[in-house]
């Protein structure tokens, strides 16, 4: 007899942009969503076993899409040149179980945004295999660097546009999902953050291959020219996204973010990361006391913080598509606690509802994925996040949560206390005029 299951709640964010369905249901059958509106309009086939299960007080809503993540880090502060000195094996392993708090956390799509050589292609293989558990996953493999860029030392620098081509295509061959390029430099020590990395035919050699394949890529981009030089290459995403001149100086560009929003690229500012700097610093302030280096970067770190919400209140305010992507674990912010970053959206100025959606349906149109995940709809993949309270009026709820379903199934998520650990703990600081929630 075949078996299906009915989720029933006070409330379905189905993450359409509607309002939420009040006393609403999902019902499931496989992997796939059969019907999704009020519980009393949605039943199963007459004689059919139904499996049912109700959540008082909660709401059901997509499985989050994040679409930015780093499964190699650690999230204790070590940087991008410790985590390539370490062998594969053990970054394969540490990425299996980043990828295992992702999916208990409710995290059920990512994007990867560059590991070391093959390891995140073997850890799908595990996975497929069922020998690991962990999400639903869009990969890039090795990061396109220049010689010396940011994350070459993952195993991806190239020089001119046939290396640029022909490692695209050696990517695409490995099983890459799409193609992450390093724009500009970054915290890589040999790298220029604040200038272009690829001259701008070698940044369209790549961008041109992978889409000729249908592939989508983004790029890692903290100067201004690099954004422009992203958009003149036609990239799909804009990671980072800062207005940054070469001498330093920070100079918001309204004609630049117009022009991102003209093309309908997508901007991942990933802006908790710097946040979650901030909060280390200021715990091992309190355990140990800072140097006075650590106390320069601390009020740096705060100071580049309220910048950058006040350019994504900007870019928000113009229409930019702006979504949410971690950057977990890289630096001091550990996988496992996307919804921080979704909440810095709405710090900046999105609704809560729009925050939601950012980390949901947005999100998932960005990863090119919105036909099987992002929002709850016949047809698509059982993909659920079931969270006490109700998200849509306060995204922070995303972290009560009560059950995740992956393709259908519900996931044995552990004791609470395993799972309450993954939280990293926030501190109060001040976010400028508007109340920045749990920091």
């Amino acid at each position: 007899m075949t078996t299906y299951s009915l989720l029933t709640a006070d409330r379905v964010v189905d993450a359409r942009g509607g309002p939420p369905i009040e006393r609403g249901a999902v019902l499931i059958h496989d992997s796939e969503i059969v019907s999704v509106g009020p519980a009393h309009e949605v039943r199963a086939p007459d004689g059919a076993s139904v499996n049912h299960h109700h959540y008082p007080g909660a709401s059901i809503l997509p499985g989050m899409v994040d679409c930015h993540t780093h499964n190699n880090g650690f999230g204790d502060g070590r940087n991008g040149e410790d985590l390539a000195a370490l062998e594969d094996e053990i970054l394969t392993v540490q990425a299996a179980g980043n990828a295992r708090r992702s999916l208990f956390s409710g995290v059920t799509t990512i994007r990867e945004n560059g590991p070391k050589n093959m390891t995140m292609f073997r850890l799908r293989d595990a996975i497929n295999e069922g020998l690991v558990i962990g999400p639903r996953m869009m990969l890039c493999g090795r990061p396109v660097s220049i010689i010396g860029g940011h994350m070459g030392y993952f195993g991806g620098e190239v020089t001119g546009t046939q290396q640029c081509r022909a490692f695209t295509r050696q990517l695409i061959k490995e099983g890459g999902d799409y193609i992450k390029i390093t724009a500009t430099g970054g915290s890589t020590p040999s790298s220029f953050p604040l200038r272009p990395a690829f001259n701008l035919d070698e940044l369209q050699a790549v961008t041109d291959e992978a889409h000729k394949f249908g592939m989508l890529t983004a790029t890692h981009s903290t100067s201004t020219q690099g954004v422009i030089n992203s958009l003149d290459a036609e990239v799909d995403m804009i990671i980072h996204c800062t207005y940054n001149e070469p001498d330093g100086e920070v100079n918001f560009r309204t004609d630049v973010a117009e022009r991102i929003g003209e093309q309908g690229a997508y901007v991942n500012p990933t802006l908790q990361v710097g946040r979650a700097r901030v909060w280390s610093l200021i715990q091992k302030g309190r355990k140990s006391g800072l140097t006075d280096q650590e106390r320069i970067g601390l009020d740096e770190a705060k100071r580049e913080l309220d910048v950058r919400l006040d350019h994504n209140r900007r870019m928000i305010e113009m229409g930019v598509k702006v979504i949410t992507g971690s950057d977990s674990s890289w630096g001091d912010y550990q996988l496992g606690n996307t919804v921080y970053e979704a909440e810095l959206l709405v710090h900046a100025g999105y609704s809560h509802m729009q925050g939601l959606m950012s980390v949901t349906s947005r999100a998932a149109e960005a990863l090119g994925v919105n036909n099987i995940v992002g929002t709850l709809e016949p047809g698509k993949q059982a993909d659920i996040l079931v969270v006490n309270g109700d998200p849509s009026n306060d995204v922070n709820d995303l972290w009560n949560v009560a059950d995740v379903f992956f393709k259908g199934e519900k996931v044995e998520r552990g004791s609470e206390e395993s799972l309450a650990a993954v939280r990293q703990q926030p501190e109060e600081i001040n976010l400028g005029s508007q109340h920045s929630h749990g920091g």
